[in-house]
């Protein structure tokens, strides 16, 4: 195959350049190249000496210089030309004025001849400052009465311990002072000889260096001489100025996007929308707060017009992906704190509960409760372990396996605290019997709150009259609520205060008591609303039948005398259900709460109470009992009986008997069962909140019965220090109730260190979850962030924003910068070097 080649013409119809032309073109590029080379300034010309007028002035014209060239396209490099040869011009021009002008870079090498402002720090900062060590120091030669002292050069070098000599670069020597004097002090503001006159003292001048070269105020001006070093003379220091700009300007915009993602996560508010664009009206709570912020916020109104809305590849920080991005780090940071406090506290207890969210997943909330360093019991929110089951086998492994996640030792569980389902406290294979087989110590707790709860399922069912009286009120919620005409008649009889008929199903004392509450204060409205509609012939006749049947039963003198009784009896045990419930209880207060209730029970168990109820009752409606209208059935006799010994009860009898003390001893019994479960406990430690009140015989016999128990917590020294404590009590003349408050004193009093093992007995006590209501707390927050707009939720992302609803304190106490520098670290693109050998 031959292959033509066309010199003249190229296949593309151009003429080819001669190697004569690319030569003579290639020359005239590298004439064009060195011409240009020696136009610009050489890097000494940046360094020659300039006055400061000099200097304003040619930083001007240059600035204006350019202006005018990124105006009209001149290059950089014709720019740098153009200010070399004008300031050439000027200063040939003004000499006169030159000459007034005193000439910074001829700064004298004495430093008490220095004129301490930025400009002579900076022309100092650009070279090596000169120590004058080689001058004759026999010039320094002083007269110290009949002795003669010199200084030395070994002043200027420090001697460490291993035989070493280190410059000490801080010093200078001065002529016309014959003193020594501190560079940093001396430039950045010192105030002893070493900045100001100088020292002289040649005797002491060693030890003298020695005290200042350490403290305090040296050490704060060496810091600044440094960073000051370091920034100045650079090549680069425009960049690096730049750079920090920018450092700063994004710092500025991530605080405000972290702001909003605080703010909402704290209120459990969805964050994105259906568009992610700035200026829709579908584009979310966070674009929403953002653009409601930069409407006061010049420097976010630029930022969302200039980066708002360019799409993806484009930075902003403001996008649902570095959203999700801050939400992830603020949840890490919290959670660490967490973590980092359980560690500290030592000890702890778990707090375990379970409930199906909106997308029918089972959510077991996982709540640690520990003492804080000031002594003060918290319960903190970790996470939410989905489709764990309800096997103790399994629970056991998700228990478990969380605490070796987190490097949380197992053996410092103190107590752990679970409703009553027989999978959590089975004394044999409940998860509470398998805790205690890793660890005797974690005490099973019931929830003090789910117990009283479940004495009121158990009283509820226990006659009769009782159950009748719940299912009424529960009909009667339903019958009224299943129309919206019914339920606005009953709204219209109601008085300014009285409330509407409640739900009265569940086990919450809240709930039965708000339902018995709001039938107590509207009896007679609900009456005539009833008979109102059972009279209409509008209704139909199920409606008319059904309210005829719940005003029939509502007429009862019975149902009268349990409104007013429960009514009574709920309010005591609602009110006593809400204090249990916090977070700032420990055991001795239940025992005490459990106690009380079981003493009014016991108060009101008489014919007198029974009587005044009955008064109460009759305000409502007459007495009149059922029992009593109906006729007594006679029992037909034997041959060898008689009716001489027959007891005939009237109504009243009936219900005081068989209802009323039936009721009251039930309950009672269902207390004091329940009570002992926490009496047992609270037993061991019962001496710690009476310790003024008992002998020291009766605290010594106690405290080494708590010892013999936790014998590799506490001392053997425990007794005498919680008799050491009594006495310490008893001086200070402060009523001091309560373990919470004992611990919390004993903390803020740094006493912690003088009663070390009370300290450790007041935390293992105070760790003990008495409730799980933390738990069920967050199946409200669970429900508000996993609603049915969000049910594809899960996850970290539902950790996540669990986290920042439940626990809001620790979210506020955030630092930005901590969270900002997190964020920089995460998005960083650096890779490490690679160093070949």
């Amino acid at each position: 195959m031959r292959i033509k080649w066309y010199h003249s013409k190229m296949s593309d119809s151009r003429s080819r350049l001669s190697g004569y032309k690319y030569k003579k073109i290639a020359e005239e590029k590298k004439n064009q190249l060195n011409n240009l080379v020696q136009k610009i300034p050489k890097i000494d010309y940046f360094f020659k000496p300039t006055t400061f007028l000099n200097e304003v002035e040619n930083y001007e014209s240059t600035q204006k210089t350019l202006a005018s060239c990124s105006n009209s396209g001149t290059s950089t490099t014709d720019v740098t030309y153009i200010q070399n040869v004008t300031s050439s011009e000027s200063c040939s021009n003004n000499t006169t004025e030159k000459d007034n002008v005193p000439i910074v870079d001829s700064i004298s090498e004495d430093p008490a001849e220095w004129v301490i402002n930025d400009l002579t720090i900076d022309r100092l900062l650009l070279k090596e400052i000169k120590q004058n060590i080689d001058y004759d120091l026999l010039s320094t030669k002083l007269e110290f009465g009949n002795k003669t002292r010199y200084l030395k050069k070994s002043v200027f070098y420090r001697k460490l311990l291993n035989g070493e000599q280190q410059l000490r670069k801080f010093l200078i020597y001065s002529r016309s002072k014959n003193a020594v004097f501190c560079i940093p002090c001396r430039l950045f503001g010192g105030s002893t000889k070493f900045a100001t006159e100088g020292l002289m003292d040649w005797r002491n001048v060693i030890k003298i260096v020695k005290q200042h070269e350490v403290s305090k105020e040296h050490t704060n001006c060496q810091i600044v001489f440094l960073r000051r070093s370091n920034n100045i003379g650079r090549i680069d220091s425009d960049l690096c100025i730049q750079i920090n700009n920018e450092i700063d300007y994004w710092k500025n915009v991530l605080k405000r996007v972290i702001a909003v993602i605080k703010k909402l996560g704290s209120r459990g508010l969805p964050f994105r929308g259906s568009v992610e664009k700035f200026g829709s009206q579908n584009n979310g709570n966070f674009m929403m707060c953002l653009e409601l912020i930069s409407e006061f916020d010049p420097f976010l109104s630029n930022h969302i017009v200039q980066h708002g809305n360019p799409g993806s590849g484009h930075t902003s920080y403001l996008s649902s992906t570095t959203c999700d991005e801050i939400i992830t780090l603020i949840t890490t940071q919290v959670t660490n704190v967490i973590i980092k406090e359980i560690k500290s506290a030592k000890y702890f207890s778990i707090v375990i509960d379970s409930t199906p969210d909106i997308s029918h997943t089972d959510q077991l909330a996982y709540v640690i409760r520990y003492v804080r360093d000031d002594g003060f019991p918290v319960e903190r929110f970790m996470c939410f372990l989905p489709n764990i089951g309800h096997k103790s086998e399994t629970l056991e492994t998700a228990v478990l396996s969380f605490l070796t996640k987190h490097d949380i030792d197992i053996n410092n569980c103190r107590g752990q605290s679970y409703d009553n389902a027989a999978n959590m406290s089975g004394i044999y294979s409940g998860l509470q019997a398998r805790i205690v087989k890793k660890n005797p110590y974690a005490y099973y707790v019931p929830c003090a709150a789910h117990s009283l709860n479940l004495v009121g399922t158990c009283v509820a069912e226990c006659v009769k009259e009782g159950l009748s009286f719940f299912n009424t009120i529960q009909h009667l919620y339903s019958f009224f609520s299943a129309s919206t005409r019914r339920w606005d008649i009953l709204k219209s009889s109601l008085t300014l205060g009285k409330k509407v008929v409640k739900r009265a199903d569940g086990t919450r004392w809240s709930a039965r008591h708000e339902a018995c509450d709001s039938l107590y204060q509207n009896y007679d409205g609900i009456m005539k609303n009833l008979s109102l509609l059972e009279e209409d012939n509008f209704e139909k006749a199920t409606t008319r039948c059904e309210a005829a049947g719940l005003r029939r039963q509502l007429d009862r003198f019975e149902t009268v005398f349990m409104t007013v009784f429960w009514n009574t009896i709920l309010e005591r045990f609602n009110s006593t259900s809400k204090e249990l419930q916090k977070v700032n209880i420990d055991l001795g207060i239940v025992v005490k709460l459990y106690e009380s209730l079981i003493n009014f029970i016991t108060s009101i168990r008489n014919d007198k109470c029974f009587n005044e109820y009955v008064i109460l009752a009759k305000k409502i409606k007459s007495e009149e009992y059922e029992f009593d209208k109906v006729r007594t059935k006679k029992r037909k006799l034997q041959a060898d009986e008689t009716r001489e010994n027959e007891v005939h009860m009237t109504g009243s009898d009936k219900l005081r008997i068989e209802t009323y003390f039936t009721i009251l001893d039930r309950v009672k019994s269902e207390l004091e069962k329940r009570c002992a479960a926490y009496t047992n406990t609270f037993d061991k430690y019962d001496f710690l909140t009476n310790l003024i009140l008992l002998s020291p015989e009766e605290i010594t016999q106690k405290a080494n019965k708590l010892q013999e128990l936790y014998s590799d917590d506490l001392e053997k020294s425990f007794a005498c220090e919680c008799v050491h404590f009594r006495a310490y009590l008893q001086s200070i003349n402060t009523n001091i109730d309560g373990v919470i408050e004992l611990s919390i004193h004993l903390r803020g009093n740094n006493l912690d260190t003088v009663f070390p093992n009370v300290d450790i007995a007041l935390r293992m006590l105070l760790c003990m979850a008495i409730t799980n209501c933390s738990a069920e707390r967050s199946f409200s927050t669970l429900k508000r962030v996993k609603n049915y707009l969000r049910a594809s939720m899960e996850g970290d992302k539902l950790n996540s924003l669990s986290l920042l609803a439940i626990e809001t304190e620790l979210v506020n106490k955030m630092d930005f910068d901590a969270i900002i520098d997190d964020f920089a670290t995460q998005k960083s693109r650096r890779k490490p070097m690679s160093t070949r050998h």
